[in-house]
């Protein structure tokens, strides 16, 4: 049984495990997200020389934010590290480790993670839109990746769905949620309640349950758009707010209300694999890597 390096590198943690070619994860764990390259560099490899001491391991995943081009490894873009903004990851990793290493867009990954073990199983076309700070997507056709010219398919965060043109990113992302119901609770951050708490106090509170509902058309809006786009199977929902039940039927009665809608509807579902899906992801491709090198 062949054995792979998972990364989930995030703006706030890096998460890491060792998972088999079944997609079984053996070990798993997690460090701050370091502040500049060095450090970077420095924790990265202690961790995979530390698996190496306890496994044999075959090949590395990397699910990374940004602008990826999983080919050659050219980080145009790399999210909240911005210190590897025009990078190229295989060039650095190379300096770190002589396995073979793949990486891949964040949100990409989550998709294809979602595919291989999760969601996505019985579905060879669907769409995956992460909510969390901001809104990543993952665009699976004929159960691969479609990635774009420039490796920036599934940038649905730009999509303009807000009163005056706001972007996704902005209005309907998990972040956008928050800040527009704390706006309608007049609190501080830290007195914000949590998100089922919230969902739950918006049945009795007019102006929370009135933030909670334009928050949802704007996400309904642009769900929309990448459904009319792209004609998935289905369109899954990641990010912790994608467990909040009442999100779904929100969505569902706002999606009612516009055109053509009866035509085009198709089932909007949750994740199921929550924060592991993006290492899935990766190892999935250090498979597909493998493969091809010994074919």
């Amino acid at each position: 049984m062949r054995l792979f390096i998972g990364f989930d590198v995030g703006g706030t943690h890096i998460k890491h495990g060792v998972i088999d070619e079944n997609g079984n994860e053996i070990a798993t764990d997690q460090f701050d997200t370091p502040e500049d390259e060095e450090s970077f560099k420095q924790q990265w490899r202690e961790v995979v020389e530390a698996y190496q001491n306890e496994q044999e391991i075959a090949a590395i995943g990397v699910s990374f934010p940004g602008h990826i081009n999983t080919h050659t490894g050219e980080a145009a873009k790399a999210g909240a590290l911005d210190y590897l903004d025009n990078v190229n990851l295989y060039a650095l990793f190379s300096e770190l480790t002589d396995l073979p290493v793949i990486a891949e867009n964040d949100a990409n990954c989550a998709a294809l993670g979602e595919r291989w073990r999760g969601a996505g199983r019985e579905y060879e076309n669907f769409v995956c839109i992460t909510l969390g700070t901001g809104i990543g997507g993952g665009i699976v056709v004929e159960g691969d990746l479609w990635r774009g010219s420039h490796h920036r398919a599934g940038e649905f965060g730009v999509i303009p769905v807000g009163k005056n043109g706001e972007g996704m990113h902005e209005v309907a992302s998990a972040k956008g949620l928050m800040e527009t119901c704390r706006r309608a609770l007049a609190v501080s951050e830290e007195e914000m309640p949590k998100g089922e708490e919230l969902f739950e106090r918006m049945e009795n509170d007019l102006h929370l349950r009135e933030a909670v509902e334009e928050w949802a058309l704007f996400l309904a809006r642009g769900v929309y758009s990448v459904i009319s786009m792209f004609d998935p199977q289905v369109v899954l929902i990641g990010g912790g707010i994608s467990e909040q039940e009442k999100i779904y039927k929100l969505l569902d009665r706002h999606l009612q209300t516009f055109e053509e809608w009866e035509s085009l509807q198709v089932p909007i579902l949750p994740c199921q694999l929550g924060n592991q899906a993006g290492r899935l992801g990766a190892v999935w491709l250090a498979k597909q890597k493998l493969a091809r090198s010994e074919a």
